[in-house]
């Protein structure tokens, strides 16, 4: 009976072990590719959807106060749209006979640009569009005329406490989204527009230091007080006189009353909590835009964001190292698309990754996320681990092929086929953050998808075409 099941084991190793062939990877690629072109947005209809972009789900897990009980509604957001764009413009770049990508960029980028806000630096971009409110926010008279917010598209908000915590601020992450996207688009179109990649200094205007506030979720779950990194929000948050964690307590107890710094007010760009946060996969986001736009260097927050991620590798707190990214895997994708991009100072974090990604894997291939998040969220953490290990390969790193070629065999076990098009289902690329961070989630299908037709031309390009 031993020998049985130890036979079974070796034959199902075996079997995700081998090389894909170089024509199922380039079948598979056109195929998503096709899914892609097909299930882009054509038709704008105003406060549903909108041309150019990819179906997106913002969804509840389960009840939380205020939000509501289990859910799912369609939603429009920068996250989803940039960064398939980014995706896609990064496959181009990598082979450009892909023309057919090329409309799709070209559909999608004035939607991401509907996201931004221009100032004298360049343009800073939210999640959310600027959308007629869909009830009255404050308690007296409205303001006349009733200003735009930032909200859901379709996701039900009812209560006005909620509404106006809604209409979040610009922040850093989307910001350094957007402005990658517009790169990406200059560098494949040329400069055709006015229009020009963000200033480095937006960033180092909210940089962890000299601060008299302080996140709690950094407090509880990270340490590493006054990090001197990028912060999350590009707004001014509220400030104590003298800070202490039981005055932070005291404010959260009482979030619904106006006089604490947790309370949103009426059409006021509002930071959740009150309070900027520090989030090690916005800073290697942000450090992939600056290294593309040649800016690294010369950015104050750099050199900090850099020895942050490398003290949270180290440490391997691994469930709790996003603030908004609840999939354990999305820090390893983000750090290994920054070094890949050439941030070399992030070397020896992508070797405490690599030594993780190769003890974490399992014998099918697969990699899991912590439990609470959905159902470990298997295929979204096997994509993410894949895509990090190409990236750190192509950055010059000593990578098993086997063990790629593994999580290429059950991301293809999962995968779905329609007709000439190949998808596969969108797991958890981002989350409300913090209280609700295992609760509420965002999903495409189209995103997860481009990231696995990213990961085989990768493995194409490293493996049977390396010239």
């Amino acid at each position: 009976m031993k020998n049985a099941l130890f036979l079974l084991f070796l034959i199902n190793f075996t079997a995700f072990s081998q090389q894909p062939s170089p024509d199922s990877l380039r079948k598979d690629i056109e195929r998503s590719l096709h899914y892609l072109a097909q299930n882009q947005t054509t038709q704008t209809i105003e406060g549903q959807q909108y041309a150019g972009e990819w179906i997106a789900y913002m969804q509840m897990k389960g009840f939380f106060f205020l939000l509501g009980t289990k859910n799912r509604y369609r939603d429009s957001n920068c996250f989803t749209m940039a960064g398939i764009h980014n995706i896609l413009a990064e496959m181009y770049l990598g082979d450009t006979t892909q023309k057919h990508i090329l409309p799709m960029l070209q559909k999608v980028y004035p939607e991401i640009l509907s996201y931004g806000t221009p100032t004298p630096l360049g343009y800073e971009f939210n999640f959310w569009k600027k959308l007629p409110p869909r009830r009255d926010l404050r308690w007296g008279k409205e303001p006349n005329p009733v200003p735009l917010v930032r909200r859901p598209t379709t996701f039900l908000l009812e209560e006005r406490f909620i509404n106006n915590a809604a209409n979040v601020a610009n922040d850093a992450d989307d910001t350094a989204l957007g402005n990658l996207a517009i790169w990406y688009h200059q560098k494949i179109f040329g400069k055709i527009d006015s229009i020009s990649p963000l200033k480095y200094s937006v960033f180092d205007q909210f940089l962890d230091k000299n601060r008299q506030n302080r996140h709690w979720y950094n407090y509880m779950y990270h340490g590493y007080k006054k990090s001197g990194a990028y912060m999350t929000w590009l707004a001014q948050e509220s400030t104590f006189e003298n800070w202490r964690f039981h005055k932070t307590v005291m404010h959260n107890l009482v979030f619904f009353l106006p006089f604490s710094v947790c309370y949103p007010h009426p059409y006021v760009p509002y930071i959740p909590w009150g309070t900027n946060d520090v989030d090690v996969v916005v800073n290697a986001n942000v450090l992939t835009y600056l290294t593309k736009k040649g800016s690294l260097d010369t950015s104050k927050g750099s050199k900090a964001a850099h020895q942050l991620i490398e003290k949270h590798t180290k440490r391997g707190r691994w469930n709790r190292m996003g603030i908004y990214y609840p999939n354990r895997y999305h820090f390893h994708f983000a750090v290994g698309r920054a070094l890949a991009a050439g941030d070399t100072a992030l070397k020896n974090s992508a070797k405490l990754l690599l030594a993780h990604l190769q003890k974490s894997q399992k014998p099918d291939g697969s990699y899991e996320s912590w439990k609470h998040v959905n159902k470990r969220d298997i295929l979204q953490s096997t994509t993410y681990a894949l895509l990090a290990m190409l990236y750190l390969k192509e950055s010059g790193l000593d990578i098993p092929q086997e063990s790629i070629n593994r999580a290429i065999a059950f991301i293809d076990s999962k995968k779905k086929i329609e007709q000439n098009q190949a998808y596969w289902t969108g797991g958890v690329f981002f989350s409300g953050g913090t209280v609700v961070r295992n609760i509420l989630y965002f999903t495409s299908d189209a995103y997860t998808t481009a990231l696995v037709a990213m990961a085989y031309q990768k493995y194409h390009k490293l493996y049977f075409s390396p010239n």
